[in-house]
């Protein structure tokens, strides 16, 4: 009996200590994972170093990215040996589906492998570089930063965090084609991705009589109108209908107009850390100056950077989607929606502004809330929905595709024949419009929402 007992707690102890060193090493380790990550998916990339305390310091010396395996974080490895390989980041990632090189699921299995291969000491001394043979950079630069991979996976694996690190390193290394550098350089000297002048913005400013905030600082709300909105014509007509709305309402709001820099949102999620940085602080800057602490903007990603990035450089913002305020100004009975709207509407749920901040059941009601309009889900929607394809900068520059996200987004919008797709997002407007017509559903209107609400108060 003694010789049974001691035999089988040996061999159950022995199982137990030599369990990491085998490949259900996963187990422990997806545990620890699930037991230390953030379990909300939210849009805040990492920080990895503060642009404010380095220049106090005078040392700008700052490593940022990932070359070899052993510049991961201790929580980054660890998440590496939490993947399981089911393969559910796969299923939902919007670049595998288009048939780009990228899938997540590969991503972290590749690393993972290089993290097998280097643990031994004598392996350590000379590490292999993860741009190249382990991750491509055409894997790289087709993410999206949906996070539709995060919210799939069980063991909560962020595979964003892996590839923003190795976009940092591409940029830090100058390995950016010509369109990126356009997109920086854009950002540095006029301080918008387009590369159109700052005097532009008074052209709107002017035509829908917009009180700035030098102006008139006795207002409830900035207005933050985002370079789409001030430089894109089709974004330009959201701007309009929604300054309908507040001005229907009663609202009292003013805008920046010049004073307005781009959020950084751009140079962040391509990788340039620093040039999001030096935007951030100017915008935090006037915003403390003006004492604004309460912002609408219409831009999901405008929304997430002011409401999620920029607390970690030193400024709390209340944000409030426009979706949102709508809503909440029809419940409180400030807009009168007077006039039918007889279409059958389908809403794209935008990624930064529904995954990754939780604004799903506002502009559902909002749309029910008009006279004749009737609501048809996509397949895919809520925290499940699929990217319209323009995220993780992939609007400035083009990711070979076998069939656009754009497109098989459209079609999931046209399967439930839908008149209109609505949307939330001025570059979710712009994707859908070729998307629509590509995927043969010329027929359909895209519209945001706000114009749908303004067309409803006629």
């Amino acid at each position: 009996y003694q010789l049974l007992w001691w035999g089988h707690a040996l061999a159950a102890f022995g199982l137990i200590a030599f369990l990491p060193f085998t490949s259900l090493n996963h187990i422990l380790a997806s545990s620890l994972n699930v037991a230390i990550a953030n379990p909300v998916v939210d849009g805040r990339l990492s920080t990895p170093f503060n642009l404010v305390e380095l220049m106090e310091s005078q040392d700008l010396d700052v490593k940022v990215g990932v070359k070899t395996i052993s510049d991961l974080t201790w929580k980054q490895r660890l998440g590496l040996d939490a993947c399981t390989n089911c393969g559910r980041c796969e299923e939902e990632c919007p670049a595998t589906a288009a048939g780009t090189p990228l899938s997540p699921r590969k991503v972290v299995q590749n690393l993972d492998a290089e993290l097998n291969r280097s643990y031994p000491h004598k392996n350590r001394s000379n590490p292999q570089d993860l741009l190249g043979s382990i991750v491509t950079p055409e894997e790289v630069w087709a993410c999206t930063f949906c996070g539709a991979c995060i919210e799939a996976c069980p063991v909560l694996i962020n595979p964003v965090d892996y590839i923003i690190d190795l976009r940092r390193t591409l940029v830090a290394e100058g390995k950016i084609d010509r369109k990126k550098t356009t997109l920086m350089s854009n950002l540095a000297s006029t301080y918008n991705p387009y590369g159109l002048p700052i005097g532009d913005r008074d052209s709107l400013v002017k035509e829908l009589q917009l009180q700035e905030l030098n102006q008139n600082s006795d207002v409830d709300y900035v207005y933050w109108i985002g370079c789409a909105g001030y430089y894109d014509p089709r974004a330009r007509d959201v701007v309009r209908s929604f300054v309908k709305i507040l001005n229907r309402a009663g609202v009292r709001f003013a805008v920046l107009g010049k004073e307005e820099r781009c959020n950084g949102d751009p140079a962040r999620r391509i990788g340039e850390e620093g040039r999001f940085q030096e935007l951030a602080i100017q915008n935090i800057e006037r915003l403390k100056q003006h004492g604004v602490f309460k912002v609408i903007t219409h831009c999901p990603h405008c929304f997430n950077t002011l409401r999620n990035e920029y607390e970690n450089l030193g400024l709390r913002l209340e944000v409030i989607h426009h979706t949102v305020l709508i809503h909440r100004l029809i419940q409180e009975g400030r807009i009168k929606l007077s006039k039918e709207v007889k279409e059958k509407v389908t809403l794209h749920d935008a990624c930064y502004i529904g995954r990754f901040n939780g604004v799903f059941e506002e502009p559902r009601e909002t749309l029910v809330s008009i006279d004749g309009i009737e609501l048809r889900e996509m397949k895919r929607n809520r925290e499940k929905s699929f990217c319209c394809g323009g995220g993780g900068d992939n609007y400035w520059y083009y990711v070979p595709q076998e069939e656009r996200i754009s497109v098989i987004r459209a079609k999931e919008a046209g399967q439930t024949e839908a008149d209109t797709l609505a949307v939330e997002c001025p570059y979710c407007l712009q994707m859908f419009r070729d998307g629509v017509k590509l995927a043969g559903y010329e027929q359909m209107k895209v519209k945001d929402i706000a114009e749908i609400v303004a067309q409803a108060m006629d």
